[in-house]
Parts: C-alpha cells; sequence; structure tokens
C-alpha cells in the first residue's frame, strides 16, 4: 500500500497542553479510514536531518480520557461511528517544559506515521512544529 502523505503545520506552546484531533478519509465521496489494528509514532525535532529528538510521541493502545497521557490515540468508531478514522495527538503540559532552553521560539519539522496491522507505515502526517516559548516557567 502506498503511504499518503498529508502537510499539516503545528503550533505547540511550551508549558501548555497540546491537543488536536484529525481524521483520515479517502475516496470520492470521501469515506473515514478504519484505524483498528493500527498503530502510530510522532517526533519533533529542531531540524529534518537533526540527530537530537526534541519531543517523540508515543501510539497509546488505550481509550483516550481527559488528563491522560501524552501520545496518539486512535478511534475505533465503536461508540460513535462519526469518530471512524479520527486520530488524537494529546502532549501533556510538564511534557513541553523547557523545550525552549535558551527561551526563543522553535521552528523545527515533525512527523507522525500511522502503521496499518501489517506494520507498513500507510499515513504520514509531516510538516513544521512552532514551539513559542513562555515568560512563565516553573523556576
Amino acid at each position: 500500500m502506498r503511504c499518503i502523505l498529508a502537510n499539516i503545520n503545528i503550533v505547540v506552546v511550551e508549558g501548555g497542553t497540546f491537543d488536536k484531533t484529525y481524521q483520515w478519509k479517502t475516496g470520492t465521496p470521501a469515506v473515514a479510514v478504519d484505524l483498528t489494528g493500527f498503530t502510530a509514532l510522532m517526533q519533533i525535532r529542531k531540524k529534518v536531518k537533526s540527530e537530537d529528538v526534541l519531543l517523540e510521541i508515543p501510539f497509546k493502545d488505550t481509550t483516550w480520557i481527559a488528563d491522560g497521557e501524552t501520545g496518539i490515540y486512535l478511534y475505533d468508531g465503536n461508540y460513535v461511528p462519526e469518530d471512524l478514522g479520527k486520530y488524537r495527538i494529546y502532549i501533556k503540559d510538564n511534557d513541553t517544559d523547557g523545550l525552549c532552553a535558551d527561551h526563543k521560539d522553535i521552528i523545527g519539522a515533525y512527523d507522525l506515521f500511522l502503521y496499518n496491522a501489517e506494520g507498513e507505515s500507510v499515513l504520514k502526517q509531516y510538516g513544521t512544529a512552532t514551539i513559542y516559548a513562555s515568560v512563565t516557567r516553573n523556576e
């Protein structure tokens, strides 16, 4: 299966919670993709070629709940059929503390891969990850 590309820029606030939901649809008319059996992984780096990962957001094979752990959560559409094909990127506020060590905004890069049950990367969401430095810090 060919990997689908989705270029979506994101904004993360240092010390703030990031909580965004996306939905993968395909075809004409557009139909949500069943994400049953899928996994995911996301990384943010200052530069694409950088060896250093600023933040890694792992796949969470669990139901998303408020105040959950940082992770990528996939909806199965069992309870709400309209949620089929949706996935949530959730980054807790304390996981973004200190990302802007020199107190300057970072304009970096990220990508998120969705892997099907066979382990093939079938969706790559990628783009610019702008991380805004915060004045208020726990020092």
